[in-house]
């Protein structure tokens, strides 16, 4: 029980008063800061600009570290902004994304025993040989355990931060409101729709069953995926889960980012493999794991299978959706702008009855966004500059709020798995033959 105290741990904030009150002394932390910094400037008879002192270093590492504390819908709504873009986004939001990633906050002792206790009851750890207290990993709506069970089962514990289901609507209310009057978003841009989607998907991904029938499902359709041997995911243990624990096996594996060390062989097979499965995931299965956070994964070197672990944010997408995609994914892969355009209306990437000012803009970003699929032979995507391109594609879209507009959330959890699928590609120097692998799924 010693090890119970033998970490770095932070309360997480349960009622919806105490959340909202992190916000609000981080509000006025944001404000002071601003004041300081901008007097000094004028001391040194400079003119501070407002967004500039808004997104200094200082706030976003408050804004940031405040989120992460909160965990929850708090802290996943600063990843769901952030979209796994990597060096897509602006340097000034590095900090806020690189420590919303880091997920290292846990929960402290006395509360993890209150949502045992909840949920297992008094006597929980006679069910158990051993049970570590130190969580093995930690992320934004829970933390994950390790155990061994009477009858020798060796699990996978994920335990629910307590609150995070009950402040889901509030959380996404205050941070999305906090961040637009921060002017870190566009007033004028509606995120509606997004901020409802991310509210239905945080709901299902703090059902923990429900994870766990996703889990079982995954399963099932990997069943006839051509390189299933080449995958490795865990069981789910229905009769220790609940609605605030996940039991699954434990599996053994290293960091993914151990592949960097792998030879070139190896991180092309592994890279080729991930992009394999999210094409059959998609364009077969109409189910894809839409969260490409590398701690989601980890390779196992002995067997040298890819182990996936995470399953709470598997979406599910219609057929009509996924034949207007596939069309437009086509038509942007020939550089059929028109097809390009209209598989695009189609899915409702444009406002109705509005003047698309940057439909060329958007066009050149997806033919620049399929270029793998269409070059011949392996495509490097270590010396491309792919990322670079699109960023710079995308600054120069019009600033006019007429201009823009929020797409689908369907296609921006899309393009979150396929965009951090890219930047995987380009961090471990993988050369990979897109274009004979999307052929076999047209």
């Amino acid at each position: 029980m010693d090890e119970l105290f033998d970490q770095n741990t932070k309360a997480v904030p349960t009622s919806r008063i105490s959340r909202l009150s992190k916000l609000g002394v981080l509000a006025s932390k944001v404000a002071g800061n601003m004041l300081v910094d901008g007097g000094k400037e004028l001391m040194q008879g400079k003119s501070p600009a407002i967004r500039d002192l808004l997104i200094s270093e200082k706030n976003l590492k408050q804004l940031a570290d405040k989120l992460a504390t909160m965990r929850g819908a708090a802290m996943k709504a600063g990843q769901l902004l952030s979209m796994d873009a990597g060096s897509l986004v602006p340097p000034d939001m590095a900090v806020l994304l690189e420590r919303l990633r880091a997920d290292a906050v846990t929960m402290p002792a006395v509360q993890l025993l209150d949502v045992l206790e909840k949920n297992w009851g008094d006597e929980w750890q006679d069910q158990f040989q051993r049970f570590s207290f130190k969580p093995i990993a930690a992320a934004s709506i829970g933390q994950v355990h390790k155990g061994l069970t009477l009858d020798h089962r060796e699990l996978a514990i994920k335990i629910q931060y307590p609150g995070v289901r009950e402040s889901i609507d509030s959380d996404l209310d205050n941070v999305f409101g906090l961040l637009r009057f921060s002017g870190l978003i566009p007033k004028d841009l509606d995120l509606t729709p997004l901020v409802d989607e991310a509210r239905r998907q945080l709901k299902l991904e703090a059902d923990y069953r429900h994870e766990g029938q996703q889990l079982r499902n995954y399963a099932a359709n990997m069943a006839t995926f051509s390189r299933r041997e080449e995958l490795m995911f865990p069981a789910y243990h229905e009769d220790l889960s609940t609605d605030q624990i996940l039991c699954m096996s434990y599996m053994q594996g290293q960091s993914i980012d151990k592949l960097a060390y792998a030879s070139q062989e190896e991180r092309n097979r592994v890279m080729s493999l991930m992009m394999e499965l999210f094409f059959a995931e998609f364009l077969d299965y109409r189910c894809v794991q839409t969260d490409p956070n590398l701690a989601n994964f980890l390779y196992n070197l002995e067997s040298k299978q890819l182990v996936l672990l995470d399953f709470g944010a598997t979406r599910e997408f219609d057929w009509t959706f996924v034949d207007n995609y596939q069309e437009a994914l086509r038509a942007a892969t020939f550089e059929d702008r028109n097809a390009l355009a209209s598989a695009l209306d189609k899915l409702g990437f444009f406002v109705q009855g509005k003047e698309v000012k940057n439909l060329d803009v958007v066009l050149d970003i997806f033919v620049l966004a399929t270029e793998p699929l269409r070059f011949k032979g392996s495509y490097d995507f270590s010396g491309s500059q792919l990322a670079e391109k699109i960023r710079d594609k995308g600054l120069s879209m019009s600033s006019d709020p007429d201009a823009w507009h929020s797409p689908p959330p369907d296609i921006l959890f899309l393009h979150r798995k396929l965009a951090g699928l890219y930047l995987m590609a380009t961090r471990f120097n993988a050369s990979i033959d897109m274009n004979r692998l999307v052929s076999r799924y047209w």
